[in-house]
């Protein structure tokens, strides 16, 4: 109310309704309702107009029916997606209680929900089958040798990046009004990086290569036994490429892959880990040769790797935990 009586005050004495929205840091929208009202009806009816409106917000058990429809939503297969005023719409449809579009997005935010970007999701993946993967300990047994104990175990999430002259662009900080415009080259030079992290200690392998293939692959699970300490076993967490055989695995006696259901990215951490290298280091600039982008790519990954808690905070996963049964 006292926001209300002000603005009414402010505009008595300066008869400039935008002024007054500027210098109190209102909505113009507002600020002529409230004048409207004012010079209408009176002081008392701004006080009748609020508490008219205080009534009409929405009850708890409305606000979790709301959220659950939102949630739905959002989990459906049938494309598209709600807008605000849709939302608008649902309330005033379920509930009777009509909403200022402004109020809506502040009262999504109350309830728990935000407005973000989607992940993909293959069509063919499988639920049933991620779950189940998550029990890592029986996955475990099954894949490392019979007299390994479980809690000798050190569970590591490894993976290909490419990283080059077809570069991405991020989201900037910019003045209000511009339009930023990165560089994106159309050059075809490309680097790989396998990288690997161990989440449980914070230890990580990587090597840049110009090519993905099974020699380069079998370099790098060398990085990761030599890595090992002497008394403990490596289970290696990745994906089903075509450079992933077994018979890689077979020339080291302290490790075992482990291989991801089909279509299930978001289960590997390191995902992640290629997401933060392009985000803080690699994207919105170029690379002048393949040297030039080995270069960048080493530099990205020493500094992601220089903050242990870091590593072990962004791809540390409750389920990857093999334990004793």
């Amino acid at each position: 109310m006292r926001v209300r009586l002000l603005a009414v005050a402010r505009f008595l004495e300066t008869h400039n309704r935008a002024l007054v929205a500027r210098q109190l840091k209102l909505s113009r929208t507002s600020v002529n309702a409230w004048v409207r009202i004012y010079l209408l009806e009176g002081v008392e009816a701004l006080r009748n107009n609020m508490s008219k409106q205080n009534a009409s917000k929405i009850s708890s058990t409305q606000k979790q029916r709301l959220y659950e429809y939102i949630e739905t939503q959002s989990r459906s297969e049938l494309g598209g997606r709600l807008t605000g005023k849709d939302i608008q719409a649902y309330i005033l449809l379920e509930f009777g209680i009509e909403y200022h579009l402004d109020h809506i997005y502040r009262l999504l935010k109350s309830i728990g929900l935000s407005w973000i970007t989607s992940c993909s999701r293959h069509p063919k993946q499988s639920v049933e089958a991620q779950e189940e993967f998550k029990k890592i300990s029986y996955k475990a047994i099954a894949t490392i040798p019979f007299h390994i104990p479980l809690h000798k175990v050190d569970i590591w999430f490894q993976d290909e990046g490419r990283f080059g002259q077809q570069n991405t662009t991020t989201r900037l900080w910019v003045p209000t009004g511009s339009r930023p415009r990165a560089v994106q080259q159309q050059q075809f030079e490309y680097a790989y990086i396998y990288g690997a992290v161990c989440p449980t200690t914070g230890a990580t392998e990587a090597l840049v290569t110009p090519c993905v293939n099974k020699d380069a692959m079998s370099q790098h699970l060398k990085q990761i036994s030599q890595a090992t300490a002497p008394e403990r076993y490596a289970l290696v967490i990745m994906d089903g490429a075509g450079w992933h055989t077994a018979d890689i695995t077979e020339e080291f006696d302290n490790l075992s892959m482990l291989k991801l259901p089909p279509y299930s990215p978001e289960l590997n951490p390191i995902e992640q880990v290629w997401s933060w290298l392009r985000q803080h280091c690699l994207a919105n600039r170029c690379f002048d040769s393949y040297e030039d982008i080995v270069e960048q790519c080493c530099k990205a990954w020493n500094q992601f790797i220089e903050c242990t808690d870091r590593v072990m905070s962004m791809c540390l996963r409750s389920w990857a935990k093999v334990t004793n049964f």
